[in-house]
């Protein structure tokens, strides 16, 4: 276990002839992650990269991963933004996932945002919105599907405490209608809910909502309690693990979700299956791999004839140069496709011959003082920092001292520092003393000690 900071910080870009996979391949394999099954590190140099650019939320959530103070951090000037791009570009490359996100961003100029999409587009990334969907209205979503924004995760759960929704069905309501504002935009279209005591015995219902939605959903993510930032909850129960997660979700799904065939990343973190639907509102439903061996052989055959660093980048390249040279694999994969077809026949033939494909992941992100460095050193969710990409979990056990680290900022008269506790820019970078919060933006256990005082 550690705390160290800047445990996976990479210390500088890598070049353009350097295979920018290597680092997170290596450290799987120190882990012991690398098998057959993984993608971590073998097709992408790494799984998404946060860019928080507001510490403002619009909801207090009885589980919060920012700090005590976040309310208190101005928003990051659009400028250091642009740059944390390029930084990232730098670092991974073209069709990097890159998560726009905070607190909640949607607090921010739909005009920064705009710019943010148009920015990520032009480096050849992918742009996703994470937002609790409260002022992500129709007209924002395609706003910002026009600058370029390819995907948008909704977040809605109970830990949130919207007023009227009680219980993880009843939130349901609020989930079509973000469906109805994100479809037919363009946009890829995911749910993330995390994962408490409060809703795991409603995971089974949630998960047959999102086969029922299937045509429209994309991924949805499931977030376990950790113990970190400022919400009120503290310590996962026993119940709530990833083995009692994935069983629930089974059960809603309606047949055994394959969390075994591919892996995204280390298995203490991430946990991934995927399925295809067939029918109206998802009637009939498969597992995406079909037979794990041919699945891995797949796997293989792919890496094996990959003719560049960064095959991910034209799939549809190195597919037909596999064709060519591995003819009965591919022989064998599409016969695994009929068989998938087959199961599907009943809802193919009501749905119109269409089959819907959904991603299930599961997250097992680390209590502030529980960081396990092999987890750590082989992250596949960075959060960017004005150093560098940093490890999710790290990040959130070291919130204050990354998000107010003095950013650098071109201005007009020079190189300045800007402060996230003031706002405000330095010609020098130095500590900032920040006043004391106000009762009015305390949130979390700032806000419940205040109470009962």
């Amino acid at each position: 276990m550690t705390q160290a900071s800047g445990l996976t910080a990479p210390k500088a870009p890598w070049s353009a002839n350097t295979d920018r996979r290597a680092p997170l391949r290596d450290a799987l394999k120190r882990s012991g992650q690398f098998g057959p099954e993984q993608t971590a590190g073998r097709f992408y140099p790494i799984g998404c990269v946060a860019l928080e650019v507001t510490q403002r939320c619009n909801l207090d959530c009885s589980l919060c991963y920012l700090s005590d103070t976040a309310e208190m951090a101005h928003d990051v000037p659009l400028p250091i933004l642009l740059r944390r791009i390029d930084q990232i570009s730098r670092h991974y490359g073209p069709a990097t996932s890159i998560q726009i996100t905070g607190g909640d961003p949607t607090l921010r100029k739909a005009a920064d945002l705009s710019a943010l999409c148009r920015h990520i587009r032009a480096r050849g990334m992918r742009s996703c919105l994470m937002t609790n969907g409260i002022k992500a209205t129709r007209n924002l979503l395609k706003y910002l599907a026009a600058a370029g924004l390819d995907d948008v995760a909704f977040h809605v759960d109970t830990t949130q405490e919207r007023k009227g929704y009680p219980k993880e069905t009843a939130l349901n309501a609020v989930r079509k209608e973000y469906l109805s504002r994100a479809r037919g935009l363009g946009l890829r279209i995911m749910f993330n809910t995390t994962v408490f005591e409060g809703n795991f015995r409603e995971l089974p219902d949630l998960a047959r909502f999102f086969r029922v939605h299937s045509r429209d959903i994309t991924v949805i993510s499931f977030q376990l309690q950790a113990d970190t930032g400022r919400g009120v909850l503290r310590e996962r129960p026993e119940s709530v693990t990833q083995e009692s997660v994935m069983d629930a979700l089974s059960a809603g799904m309606g047949l055994p979700l394959d969390f075994e065939t591919a892996a995204i990343g280390h298995y203490g973190c991430n946990r991934y299956a995927s399925i295809l639907t067939a029918g109206a509102a998802g009637e009939e439903v498969a597992s995406a791999f079909g037979d794990r061996r041919t699945f891995q052989d797949l796997l293989a055959g792919l890496e094996d004839h990959e003719q560049n660093h960064e095959p991910y980048l034209d799939k549809g390249r190195t597919l037909r140069r596999l064709a060519l040279h591995r003819p009965r694999l591919t022989i064998r994969a599409a016969g695994e496709a009929l068989k998938l077809a087959w199961k599907l026949r009943r809802g193919l033939w009501s749905g119109r011959g269409r089959i819907n494909r959904m991603g299930v992941l599961v997250h097992n992100f680390m209590a502030a003082d529980r960081l396990e460095t092999d987890r750590c050193e082989s992250c596949v969710f960075m959060v960017a920092t004005e150093h560098g990409p940093l490890s999710m979990c790290v990040h959130n056990a070291e919130r204050d001292l990354h998000v107010n680290a003095p950013a650098r900022l071109e201005t007009p008269n020079g190189l300045r520092w800007w402060h996230a506790g003031t706002g405000e820019a330095s010609r020098e970078p130095r500590p900032v003393q920040v006043g004391p919060m106000p009762l009015k933006r305390m949130k979390g256990r700032l806000r419940r000690a205040a109470s009962d005082m």
